[in-house]
């Protein structure tokens, strides 16, 4: 109708997408990656604390499943918190978390830090957040 406001024209739209959303179904996506977010970290949390003799493998090497976890886990956060905190500002806090991790494998019977470790989890870290912000400055241009 003429002369009227169009509905949502003030909502925020997931990766800032043009496409008419509802604004339930972005809250209930943005929440619940959010929540994920949450479950990634204390995933990390426990599968790194785990004393050696009760971890399970899989057939990838060390590194290569500390870069997917922190890759993964990194994207997720970007997905649901990244419009509202920076890129900067989430990498380096799962920076910082896989250095706290890696050292406290101290003190986890069996497990030790190793900064080859740290830094496949930090470049895991880089390399999921920096795709998710990508995808989201192409998404809003």
């Amino acid at each position: 109708m003429a002369g009227q406001p169009e509905p949502f024209s003030g909502v925020e739209r997931p990766f800032g997408s043009n496409d008419k959303v509802k604004p339930m179904r972005t809250a209930v996506v943005i929440t619940s990656l959010q929540a994920l977010t949450w479950c990634c970290v204390v995933l990390l949390a426990v599968l790194s604390l785990l004393p050696a003799h009760d971890m399970v493998r899989t057939s990838l090497p060390g590194r290569v499943e500390h870069f997917i976890a922190y890759a993964g886990s990194a994207a997720i956060a970007m997905a649901g918190y990244g419009a509202t905190r920076g890129a900067a500002q989430m990498i380096g806090g799962f920076w910082v978390y896989a250095g706290v991790l890696e050292y406290l494998q101290h003190f986890s019977p069996g497990r030790h830090p190793a900064i080859g470790d740290f830094a496949a989890s930090a470049l895991g870290a880089v390399c999921g957040g920096l795709v998710i912000a990508l995808v989201r400055r192409r998404w809003l241009a």
